[in-house]
This record gives structure tokens, C-alpha cells and sequence, in this order.
């Protein structure tokens, strides 16, 4: 496989080049400015910054319990966050201020900010009951109010996309994991979301399904799709990210670019991180 990183937005995969972009039009998709979240009495964000840039592909990795998919929940406000803010396409999102209180947001103001956000969590969340085709083609109607056409339309074209148009028909409990796990990612496509946020999305698969979903997730990235990712997968890190983002105990450690970060690590625990990584590879 060929790719090469240097900081920018472009890298081949698979023989086909990422898309590029203007710098004009690399403004930041999301913004997170002195981060916090608490359950209790107990800190798991403490002060995060982040920023991620359109067509840009962030890889979040971490031991667990870092706060790495906490980070990412905040991100989409499925956990109010506790401190600090988020911006989504400049919004503030969760909350608005009335002088100097902040309020959190009605329902229809938090759907507003947050409807360019698609989400793909590490467990696929299908109903049972409904085929392929009709969990997607589910939230086109609820959320988009797609008439029943429209949406089969968009949803059978989702799937097509992700691989799954002769699946259409299935339940979930005839598809693999992978495949339930790529009508998911259909699902978030058919939102024509501009940031999708998967939330270890392979972490659930035997290790054969895992390359088929981290397929169509290249074929994404190839595309210019904004992604921010948490993941175990070092190696899919290493090949697709522009930026990677190291967390521990609800911090950012590091950040930079996959030889940064895999290569000339400055930081000690994510050298260990890494020296673990390594050692439980071979």
C-alpha cells in the first residue's frame, strides 16, 4: 500500500489519491477549547484541546480508560460535557449563552448544531426487527422526513456505497458482524453528514471481519470524508491518518502526524503505550 504523510491532506491509498483541498477550504469542522467532563465527583476530561480540519482524518488512540470514547460522545453531545466548549461549524454545541450563563440547548437548537454529525459506535445498534435497507432508510424519514420513496432510494444507494446493495433484504442476524457494522456506517452516510465520528468501530469483530469495514473507512478517507476515529487499530492509524492524537487519564499527551507519533514519539508514556503495542504484536 502505498501512502506518504507530510502534515497536509493528501495521501494515496490503495493506489487512489486523498482529496485535496484549498487551503481556504481546510476551515475547522470542530473545535474543542479547554474540554471537561466529570461523572461525580470523578474528572475523565481535563482540558482538552482539539481542533479537526475538513477532509481531515484524526485517529485518537490510548489505553483504555484514557477518556478516549468519553471525548468523542462529548463531541457529538450524546454526554454533556462539563467545562469548556465545543464548536461545531462554528456553533457552539449544547449549550448557548445568555450573558454570562450558559444554558444548555433545546432539542430542535442541539439537532441544528449537531446535524452535519454522523456516528458509528463499536456496538452497531441495528434494530433487530427491521432489515438492512429499512435501518437506514429509518432515520432518513425521522430525521430528514424523507417520504417512504425517497428514502429506500437513498438508503438502497447508502448501501451500495458500503457494499451491502444485494443485503438489502437481510436481517441483522443474517449479516457477519462486518456487515452489520458497514449498514451502520451506511446509516451515518445516508445523513450526508460533512464529520463522521466512529467510536472503535472494529473493536466488536472477529479479527477476519475487521478488513472489510476498514475498507470501506479508507474508501471514505480517499473521498475527502472528515473523520475522527477512536481505535486500537495501530496500523490502520499508522496508513490512514492525518493527525494522531495520543490520550491518557483524560489528557492529550501528543498529538502530530503518524511518523511523529509512531516513529519519534517525544512523549514517555506513549513511548510505553507504543513499546506494549509492539511487544503484544509479535
Amino acid at each position: 500500500m502505498a501512502c506518504s504523510w507530510s502534515g497536509g491532506l493528501v495521501m494515496a491509498l490503495n493506489g487512489q489519491p486523498r482529496v485535496e483541498l484549498a487551503a481556504s477550504d481546510r476551515e475547522v469542522v470542530i473545535e474543542v477549547e479547554e474540554l471537561t467532563k466529570t461523572f461525580g465527583p470523578v474528572p475523565v476530561l481535563n482540558g482538552i484541546d482539539l481542533k479537526i480540519r475538513r477532509s481531515e482524518v484524526v485517529c485518537i488512540i490510548g489505553p483504555s480508560g484514557s477518556g478516549k470514547s468519553t471525548l468523542l460522545r462529548c463531541l457529538a453531545f450524546l454526554d454533556p460535557y462539563t467545562g469548556g466548549r465545543v464548536s461545531i461549524e462554528g456553533q457552539l454545541l449544547g449549550y448557548k449563552q445568555q450573558g454570562e450563563r450558559r444554558l444548555m440547548q433545546g432539542h430542535r437548537e442541539l439537532a441544528k448544531v449537531r446535524r452535519n454529525v454522523g456516528m458509528v459506535f463499536q456496538h452497531f445498534n441495528l434494530w433487530p426487527h427491521m432489515t438492512a435497507l429499512e435501518n437506514v432508510a429509518l432515520a432518513l424519514r425521522v430525521t430528514r422526513k424523507l417520504k417512504a420513496d425517497q428514502a429506500e432510494r437513498e438508503a438502497r444507494e447508502a448501501l451500495s456505497k458500503v457494499g451491502l446493495g444485494d443485503k438489502a433484504g437481510n436481517y441483522p442476524s443474517q449479516l457477519s458482524g462486518g456487515q452489520q457494522q458497514r449498514v451502520a456506517i451506511a446509516r451515518a452516510l445516508a445523513m450526508k453528514p460533512h464529520v463522521i465520528l466512529f467510536d472503535e468501530p472494529t473493536s466488536a469483530l472477529d479479527p477476519e471481519l475487521v478488513g472489510e469495514v476498514l475498507g470501506v473507512m479508507r474508501q471514505l478517507a480517499v473521498e475527502g470524508m472528515t473523520m475522527a476515529i477512536v481505535t486500537h487499530e495501530m496500523g490502520f492509524a499508522a496508513q490512514m491518518a492525518d493527525t494522531v492524537v495520543f490520550m491518557d487519564r483524560g489528557v492529550i499527551l501528543e498529538q502530530g502526524s503518524p511518523d511523529e507519533i509512531f516513529k519519534n514519539p517525544r512523549n514517555d508514556r506513549l513511548k510505553q503505550f507504543l513499546d506494549t503495542w509492539r511487544t503484544r504484536s509479535f
